[in-house]
C-alpha cells in the first residue's frame, strides 16, 4: 500500500510540476556577482556578472517531492543558460558580419588604396602614374642644338572603380608640361562578361602600340607613325564605342569626335571656324596560339575621318613627331599644314611572338589623305623590335593588348627584381608631302634599351637613342640632321 501511494504522488508530481515550483524565496539569481561575462570580455551581450548556481529549494519534508523541486530548479537553470548562450551565438554571428563588413570597407593597400563596399556594389581605387624623364643629346649632323635636361613626361591623377556590378568607371588627369589636360573621363557598362559600352573620353581603337597601356611601355616613347598619324585620327577622344572582349578574340568599334583638351577655334571671321571632327576607329585583335610563355598575336585596326583641321586651318592635317624623346620639343618629322583634305585612311596590321622571355613585335601604317580638288597623299611608317628577359620573366597578354610585367623577385626584398634588354627599329616617311618645303622628309631611328622592372609597379628605363631625319624643320631646308640621346625614366603607377 506506501508503494502505491509513494508511486502515486511521485505521478502526480510529474503532472502538476509548474503547480509544484519553489517559491520565489528560493530562485536563483540571474546575475551574481563576481563571475566573468558569458563570452569572455569582448562582444558580450549579457550583463557585466553572470548567474550564479541556483540555490536549493526549500525542504518539503517529502524526499520525492524535494528531488522533484531541485531538478525542477535545475532544468530551469539550464534553459536559462541555453537561452543565454542561443543570443550570444547570435550576436557573435552578427559581429562576425560587422568585422567583415568593416574589413572590406577598411582601406587595403598595394600601391594604392581600395575601398570597397561590403555587398560588391561598389568599390573605389586612386590611380596615378609619375615619369620623370633626363635626356642627354649628342649632334651629329645639321646646325640645331638639343636641349638636355629633365621633365615630367606623365604626371596623372585619377580615381576608377566600379559600381552595381554593372558599370565601370574612371576619370583621369595630367598635370606634366605645366599644364592640365583630361586623359579619361569615361563610364563603362557591362552588357554581358563579353561586350562593353563605353562612353566619354576614352582612347579610340588603333595598333598595338596605340591602344597598349602606358604603364606597359617598352620603350620611353611609341613608334613614331603611331605618335603622328594616332595624333590625326585615334588617341583618347570624346566617344562611344562597343567593345568584344575574350581570351583569344577581341574587337572595338566606335565613334569619336575630338579630345577634350584640343583647343577651339580661336578665329573670329565665321569662314574661318571649322567644325568639330569626326570619326569611325576600329581594332581587331586574335591570338592563335594563346598559352603561359607562348603567345602569337595578329591584329588589324583602321579608321576614317572627315571635318579636318589643323588650328583654324579648316580641311588640314599637320603630321609630326620628336626622335624618340620628349625633353626637346625639336620635331625630326614634319609633313607642315597640307590643306584641301576632306577626309584622313588608314588600315594597319600588328602582329607579336611570346616565346618564354623573347619578345618580337612590329607594326606597319598607312595613311591616305583624300583631296577632292587636288592631289591625293598618302603616308607610311613602320616599327619592329625584339625584347629579351635576362631574368627570365615572359611578357604576358591579355585582351588583345600587352599586360604588366610581374618580375620573380622583387627589389629590397628578395631579389633585384627583373632585367629586359630590347632593340628597336622605326621609321616614318613623310616625303610625299604637298608642302613645297617639307618634301622628301623622312626620319627613323634605333633604339637600344635596358629596362629594369624593381617591382610589378616601379621600373627603370634606359634608352640610347641614335637618329636621324632628311629634310627637317630643325634644319635649312634639304639638310640633314643626326643626332643621339641618352635619356633614362623613372616609372611609378598605381
Amino acid at each position: 500500500m506506501r508503494l502505491l501511494l509513494t508511486a502515486g504522488v511521485s505521478l502526480l508530481a510529474l503532472v502538476s510540476a509548474p503547480a509544484l515550483a519553489q517559491s520565489p524565496e528560493a530562485s536563483s539569481d540571474p546575475t551574481a556577482p563576481g563571475e566573468a561575462p558569458v563570452g569572455g570580455t569582448i562582444d558580450t551581450i549579457v550583463e557585466d556578472d553572470a548567474p550564479a548556481p541556483a540555490a536549493a529549494p526549500a525542504s518539503t519534508g517529502d524526499p520525492v517531492l524535494d528531488r522533484l523541486n531541485a531538478l525542477e530548479a535545475k532544468v530551469s537553470q539550464l534553459e536559462k543558460r541555453n537561452a543565454e548562450l542561443e543570443q550570444q551565438a547570435q550576436f557573435n554571428q552578427s559581429r562576425l558580419e560587422t568585422v567583415e563588413t568593416r574589413a572590406a570597407k577598411n582601406v587595403q593597400f598595394s600601391w594604392g588604396p581600395t575601398f570597397a563596399e561590403p555587398t560588391g556594389n561598389f568599390t573605389f581605387k586612386p590611380r596615378g602614374v609619375i615619369e620623370a624623364d633626363y635626356a642627354a643629346f649628342l649632334e651629329r649632323a645639321g646646325g640645331y642644338d638639343y636641349n638636355n635636361g629633365t621633365g615630367f613626361r606623365r604626371a596623372r591623377i585619377g580615381l576608377e572603380g566600379t559600381a552595381l556590378k554593372k558599370f565601370n568607371y574612371r576619370i583621369e588627369v595630367d598635370f606634366a608640361g605645366n599644364a592640365v589636360s583630361l586623359t579619361d573621363a569615361y563610364l563603362q557598362y557591362v552588357l554581358n562578361p563579353r561586350f562593353l559600352i563605353t562612353a566619354g573620353q576614352h582612347k579610340a581603337p588603333f595598333g598595338l602600340e596605340s591602344n597598349n597601356s602606358d604603364n606597359y611601355n617598352v620603350f620611353l616613347e611609341r613608334g613614331m607613325f603611331t605618335n603622328a598619324f594616332g595624333n590625326a585620327g585615334a588617341e583618347r577622344r570624346i566617344g562611344v564605342s562597343l567593345g568584344y572582349v575574350s581570351d583569344t578574340l577581341n574587337a572595338a568599334v566606335g565613334l569619336f569626335g575630338d579630345n577634350e583638351s584640343i583647343s577651339r577655334s580661336t578665329a573670329t571671321a565665321p569662314t574661318n571656324t571649322p567644325d568639330e571632327s569626326w570619326g569611325v576607329n576600329g581594332r581587331v585583335t586574335w591570338e592563335p596560339v594563346f598559352e603561359t610563355g607562348k603567345i602569337v598575336h595578329l591584329g588589324a585596326s583602321g579608321f576614317y575621318r572627315t571635318s579636318l583641321k589643323s588650328g583654324d586651318t579648316p580641311d588640314a592635317v599637320r603630321l609630326n613627331d620628336r626622335p624618340n624623346i620628349r625633353i626637346d620639343n625639336g620635331n625630326i618629322a614634319d609633313s607642315g599644314v597640307i590643306t584641301g583634305v576632306d577626309t584622313l585612311r588608314y588600315l594597319g596590321g600588328e602582329a607579336t611572338g611570346v616565346f618564354g622571355p623573347l619578345t618580337v613585335a612590329g607594326e606597319y601604317g598607312r595613311l591616305w589623305l583624300d583631296r577632292p580638288s587636288l592631289q591625293n597623299e598618302a603616308f607610311d611608317g613602320y616599327y619592329a623590335y625584339v625584347t629579351w628577359f635576362i631574368t627570365g620573366e615572359t611578357r604576358p597578354f591579355k585582351n588583345g593588348n600587352f599586360d604588366r610585367v610581374k618580375p620573380f623577385t622583387t627589389f629590397g626584398q628578395d631579389g633585384l627584381g627583373a632585367f629586359e634588354l630590347a632593340l628597336r627599329y622605326d621609321h616614318l616617311s613623310l616625303a610625299d608631302t604637298p608642302v613645297i618645303a617639307r618634301s622628301g622628309n623622312k626620319a627613323q631611328s634605333w633604339t637600344l634599351g635596358l629596362n629594369w622592372y624593381l617591382t610589378a609597379n616601379a621600373k627603370l628605363l634606359f634608352n640610347w637613342v641614335r637618329f636621324s631625319g632628311d629634310n627637317t624643320p630643325l634644319d635649312p631646308v634639304g639638310s640633314k640632321t643626326k643626332g643621339d640621346a641618352l635619356a633614362t625614366r623613372l616609372h611609378l603607377d598605381f
